[in-house]
């Protein structure tokens, strides 16, 4: 009895390591079939299909940073994954992003070294023209506002990049003439300029609940035939009685004037605005936090 008693923790012991073995030799099982996984489905930086070059393998790779919701054919056409595609009315698909200037405003707390990032709210919208055409003024192919490099620092009296003209052969909207947008629309029976209008911050839904909506960059035929618009949209909060928002292509004497035409319409979907909800929620509480300490730094 007295042997057996003193061999009893050292066969326990024995069977505790045996077990812990066990344990790790199925670990490294499990470890590896899970690489084989990751390998077998590893990104490819060379596929044309979006869903492939958006998976990590085991190199590094450049991860999109856009909310996106596309219809069925997009999303077939550029192998992006199901999870958001949508029915879609005058659009074929939308991608927004919060995108850093590249600068900085300085000053908060009457200190000139205090300074915040300066961002921007983009929503980038495609159109298939050959189902939806727009009303372009001219055949210019493609613009870009002077926001990102070094034209958004010099101007002359007269002469501001950062808020283009309109084309010379355009009837400019009086108010919006001025504005950091770029005026690439016209009505082609009376010249006059058309904008973009959406309505989204105001409960009501009649033409004056409509404000504008810049545009900051275009590229006709940019992919597979498709349009693509670069809107600046949105960084506020939207109304919580909105669902689906409208955006339409009008002309208008002034900004909240009577249409006097419109020439499209399309409607961003209620899934896709709660997304973009929560992502400026999100920034926005960051942006308080941070103001709250970069004011108060002595």
């Amino acid at each position: 009895m007295k042997n057996t008693t003193m061999l009893t923790p050292l066969v326990d012991q024995a069977d505790q390591r045996f077990h812990m073995k066990m344990k790790s030799g199925l670990f490294l099982i499990m470890l590896c079939i899970a690489l084989v996984s990751v390998s077998t489905y590893a990104q490819n930086p060379r596929s044309d299909k979006y869903a492939e070059r958006q998976t990590f393998g085991r190199e590094a790779f450049d991860k999109d940073n856009n909310i996106w919701v596309y219809s069925a054919k997009f999303a077939e056409t550029f192998g992006m994954p199901p999870d958001y595609v949508q029915e879609l009315k005058g659009f074929e698909a939308a991608a927004f992003r919060v995108q850093l200037m590249g600068y900085a405003t300085c000053g908060y707390g009457g200190k000139a070294e205090n300074c915040a990032p300066e961002k921007v709210c983009l929503t980038d919208v495609y159109f298939d023209e050959a189902k939806t055409p727009l009303p372009w003024a001219n055949n210019q192919q493609n613009d870009w506002l002077a926001r990102y490099n070094s034209l958004r620092w010099i101007q002359v009296q007269g002469d501001r990049p950062i808020t283009p003209k309109v084309p010379p052969n355009v009837i400019a909207n009086i108010v919006i003439d001025g504005s950091a947008t770029l005026h690439p629309f016209a009505d082609p029976k009376t010249r006059k300029e058309v904008n973009v209008f959406a309505s989204y911050t105001n409960p009501r839904s009649d033409d004056l609940s409509y404000g504008h909506i810049g545009v900051y960059g275009y590229k006709r035929a940019a992919v597979a035939g498709l349009t693509m618009l670069s809107f600046s949209y949105r960084c506020d909060t939207r109304n919580s009685t909105k669902k689906d928002t409208s955006f339409r292509f009008e002309s208008r004497e002034k900004i909240f004037s009577p249409t006097l035409a419109r020439f499209h319409e399309f409607l961003l979907p209620e899934a896709f605005e709660k997304r973009i909800d929560e992502h400026v929620k999100a920034s926005q509480e960051r942006d308080r936090e941070f103001y709250k300490f970069i004011t108060n730094l002595k």
